[in-house]
């Protein structure tokens, strides 16, 4: 048997391997003209470069790997580009939604004549159904977690900040402030998935009132109830803060400003309408309920409010509608022309419950107090929070 010298054995190694190199060569060469043309533009990426509209030229002449990185790069800005504009479009159709409903009411009975009958019926059991003042309600746990919340929490990134954990044995009566223009901050902390209060405090129930004009929007009503919205009459609130009634365990929401509050909701301003208002420190004390104040920053920079000084016609116009109806009809604007709102980080403080013995029937003096000690926590709350969550804000300021 013949033996090779160490040499021979180097220089065969050596040939062997640059074979094997020889043809891997060969075949990424082959793998390379499979996916590239002729001028050396991967074939792929201008298939994707066409169908997204890419600006791609013929005679342009690019290394396949960087063409496709660009191409990667360009899907990516676009991938981002849709992410966002569906995010605005939801937010847009969520703020605006009380008026699209209106709108679509209208248009369904004014084109269709085979539900004309149905309509009309619908309508008549908006204003006579019972269900928004009985204290109950027609609350529906599984709208809360609707893929819509997650668009509004990455578009207005709200947070909640609790200075004290919240029992949920007990029943609370919660003062939103301010209004704003349409209470955004208190919706989402009064409902929703991930910010709201009940996410927090699993046990805690949270009932938002609101106008009882709301409960008469075709459609809309029925979100607003299947959020646990309630009316803010005091018959309503009463039933729901009765436990012998409905044996139910449940605090409530209220914000507190009210329309006339909705009136002074400028960007960056601070005015409140509390000082006059006692009738949920009446009931809190009523039912037994702790008060616990919650400071919304950034409320009144949502939107816009066209200025509206007292002897404008624009506030003589608000005036008009609010004594008319109970509400207001607000003139204000947002990004668009379509009222997208503008986006602004939300937080929303909630302070230290102040303890309350219940009482069937509070004398002036008592009621006073607790309403004192309500204006101290708030106050407290704004100037403790207001430099770090809202530092272009005004002062607090009391307006009523």
């Amino acid at each position: 048997m013949n033996r090779l010298n160490p040499s021979s054995q180097a220089n065969i190694a050596e040939g062997c391997q640059s074979a094997s190199c020889q043809q891997k060569q060969d075949q990424q060469q082959q793998q390379q003209q499979s996916v590239t043309g002729s001028n050396g533009i991967n074939n792929n990426g201008l298939f994707f470069g066409w169908a997204l509209g890419l600006p791609i030229f013929a005679g342009f002449q690019a290394p396949a790997n960087g063409y496709a990185e660009e191409c990667r790069t360009q899907l990516v800005r676009i991938g981002s580009f849709v992410d966002e504009a569906t995010t605005t479009l939801m937010v847009t159709l969520w703020t605006t939604s009380p008026v699209l409903c209106i709108i679509l009411y209208i248009y369904l009975l004014a084109n269709f004549k085979s539900l004309r009958t149905l309509l009309l019926i619908y309508l008549a059991f908006c204003f006579f159904d019972p269900r928004p003042y009985d204290g109950v309600g027609r609350r529906v746990p599984s709208v809360k977690k609707l893929p819509i919340w997650t668009h509004v929490n990455k578009y207005f990134k709200p947070r909640m900040i609790f200075e004290e954990p919240l029992d949920a044995s007990k029943k609370y009566v919660f003062g939103s402030h301010p209004h704003g223009v349409i209470s955004y901050t208190s919706q989402l902390i009064a409902g929703t998935t991930g910010l709201g209060i009940e996410s927090h405090f699993p046990g805690l129930v949270v009932r938002g009132v609101t106008m009882p004009a709301t409960f008469s929007i075709p459609f809309f009503r029925d979100y607003a109830l299947a959020m646990g919205c309630l009316s803010c009459d005091r018959d309503s609130i009463r039933a729901a803060l009765s436990e012998r009634r409905h044996k139910l365990h449940q605090s409530l929401l209220v914000v507190v400003g009210g329309a006339q509050e909705s009136m002074l909701a400028h960007e960056d301003s601070a005015d409140l309408i509390l000082l006059k208002r006692r009738g949920f420190i009446s009931e809190a004390v009523r039912a037994g309920c702790d008060l616990v104040p919650i400071y919304n920053f950034n409320e009144n920079s949502i939107y816009k409010l066209v200025d509206n000084p007292p002897d404008s016609l624009v506030y003589k116009f608000e005036m008009a509608i609010r004594s008319f109806f109970g509400f207001t009809i607000l003139l204000f604007h947002g990004r668009n022309i379509f009222f997208t709102p503008y986006r602004t980080q939300l937080t929303a403080v909630v302070g230290r419950s102040i303890r309350v013995k219940r009482n069937y029937d509070a004398s002036t003096e008592e009621i006073d107090e607790y309403h004192r000690l309500y204006v101290e926590e708030l106050t407290r709350l704004y100037n403790k929070y207001q430099p770090k969550y809202a530092p272009s804000s005004k002062k607090l300021k009391f307006a009523a």
